[in-house]
């Protein structure tokens, strides 16, 4: 169930008055706002909208983003390329708006048919994103059309999707790390990696891996309320739970063995990661696995995000919140069902949707006991479990608008 990220093209529809600003103005876009100028825009404009956690490619359209900023490689770093929620006089400004106009003449090329050698090769491509006419190769014919309303650009434009950084395969093993961060930059760096290299210092995020298991449970992933937000009627019958800011889990016991899985990877009996950690400080995990056979456990492990430790401490250093359970053959448990034997995720809500009422319960402190940080959002699901075209399961996750302006300005 991975999210899909969208940057369309819309048409700018009314621009309301900014309560606290003569020169700005506020746009809706399905479920969320934007503060922007309003003499950059009218009523009817085609413009880009770049939702929370887009991440934008080093290109000129972007560099006002990180304007201010001087780096000595010349590589601008993600946090600064990240898209995430800001106040404009008391206003949230959710995601980023800019002129469809900023990124000049853009085309799809739906198909063409090149000569090569005298000869006719067609190649059927699709939806082949070009910024340039003058980047079409020579000698072919094409068919294509402009970007338009309602077309998304992200990879058009190189604009992907944040993903909290999945944990390094094979710790212990520097050169694993250097791969995909180079060389420490610092003497304290040094000292760490050699530490690490011999085996004196380890992250708990990391750990080897193994090849996934037969049937393996697939990737859990929620979308968006904000861009599904017509999906839950006026009084449809729902059930909130508290969104834990972690490390996404999977348990199965298959009956021969218990398997132990990050977001994207299964982590070996060897491993040292705190998903093993949590297997071993919580032994009912595995009792309930090999209760259930082929039924996994999808949670939250923590302490793994900093500033987030749901009060975990020296006595007590890990802590798993159940949040789906998902039978042999893909049949997901009822939210309501109770857990005795592990800690579920806090419900804040069980009753009729309200749309006023659920964006407020996206906001707040958690409500897991001992912990005094902000919650990171909500998930809102269907009552009684129900698909919908072109969504699937109805279960769909909001983020706090404080929690996102705060991860804006780590």
């Amino acid at each position: 169930m991975p999210e899909h990220h969208k940057v369309k093209v819309i048409s700018i529809g009314e621009i309301q008055v900014h309560p606290n600003a003569d020169t700005l103005g506020i746009v809706f876009v399905g479920g969320y706002q934007c503060v922007v100028k309003k003499d950059n825009y009218k009523v009817g404009d085609l413009a880009i909208y770049l939702p929370p956690d887009s991440v934008v490619p080093q290109t000129k359209p972007f560099e006002f983003l990180w304007a201010d900023k001087e780096f000595p490689d010349g590589v601008v770093p993600e946090k600064y390329r990240r898209i995430t929620v800001r106040r404009f006089r008391k206003e949230w400004s959710e995601g980023l708006l800019l002129p469809l106009s900023d990124f000049g003449q853009m085309v799809h090329a739906r198909s063409f048919r090149v000569r090569t050698k005298g000869e006719a090769w067609p190649r059927d491509l699709g939806r082949l994103p070009i910024t340039d006419l003058e980047s079409l190769p020579r000698g072919g014919t094409f068919s294509f059309s402009l970007v338009g309303e309602g077309d998304d650009v992200a990879e058009l434009l190189g604009i992907t999707h944040y993903e909290e950084p999945e944990p390094v395969d094979l710790y212990g093993t520097p050169s694993t790390r250097l791969q995909e961060k180079g060389w420490p930059r610092s003497l304290r760096g040094w000292f760490f990696l050699i530490l690490r290299a011999l085996g004196l210092r380890r992250n708990p995020l990391e750990g080897t891996s193994e090849r996934a298991p037969k049937d393996a449970p697939p990737v859990y992933d929620v979308e968006n309320f904000k861009h599904y937000n017509t999906t839950f009627k006026q009084g449809d019958e729902v059930v909130v739970t508290e969104k834990i800011h972690g490390s996404n889990g999977r348990y199965m016991f298959d009956g021969k063995r218990m398997w132990v899985g990050s977001k994207n990877l299964w982590k070996s009996e060897k491993s040292k990661c705190i998903w093993r950690r949590v297997l071993k400080d919580y032994p009912q995990i595995e009792e309930w696995c090999r209760a259930h056979p082929k039924n996994t456990l999808y949670t939250e492990v923590v302490p793994t995000q900093k500033g987030y430790d749901y009060g975990t401490n020296e006595k007590n250093p890990t802590d798993i919140f159940v949040f789906d359970i998902r039978d042999q053959d893909g049949v997901y448990w009822p939210k309501d069902k109770s857990l005795v034997e592990i800690k579920p995720v806090p419900i804040i809500y069980a009753g009729p949707f309200d749309k006023e009422t659920i964006n407020k319960l996206a906001e707040g402190k958690t409500l897991v006991t001992n912990a005094k940080h902000i919650r990171e959002g909500i998930v809102i699901a269907s009552h009684e479990e129900r698909y919908e075209r072109g969504l699937g399961r109805v279960q769909l996750k909001l983020k706090s608008n404080a929690f996102l302006e705060a991860e804006g300005k780590r």
